[in-house]
């Protein structure tokens, strides 16, 4: 990914840089060119801009599908450019070798743009 120049990060913050660079591949999908870290500004550069992440968390396993698209909305329309979130492991495999991504479970639709 030549939009994510690792080359700036520091080594020890390998979890950073990988959760940046796809901070980074988001802000291709929506159109921007580039995204880094400038760690001697100590600042985020989104199209040689400075970029503020101003983030909340939805925790979507507790949120009925049919409505993630609006609490995505509401955030947006409160100021944030980013939503967190965090997998639940035991309700996406509820025994060994079963899996369920089904429903309020399917991260991929909470990920990806209607």
């Amino acid at each position: 990914f030549e939009y994510c120049n690792l080359s700036r990060a520091y080594p020890s913050n390998n979890m950073h840089v990988l959760f940046l660079c796809l901070l980074g591949v988001a802000s291709i999908a929506a159109g921007a060119r580039e995204f880094y870290v400038d760690w001697q500004n100590d600042r985020f550069v989104r199209d040689g801009k400075t970029f503020q992440y101003v983030s909340g968390g939805m925790h979507y396993f507790r949120i009925p599908h049919q409505y993630w698209k609006q609490r995505i909305l509401a955030a947006k329309s409160a100021g944030l450019n980013a939503v967190q979130s965090y997998a639940i492991w035991n309700a996406h495999e509820p025994s060994p070798g079963v899996y369920d991504f089904e429903g309020n479970l399917d991260i991929v639709r909470r990920v990806t743009r209607d």
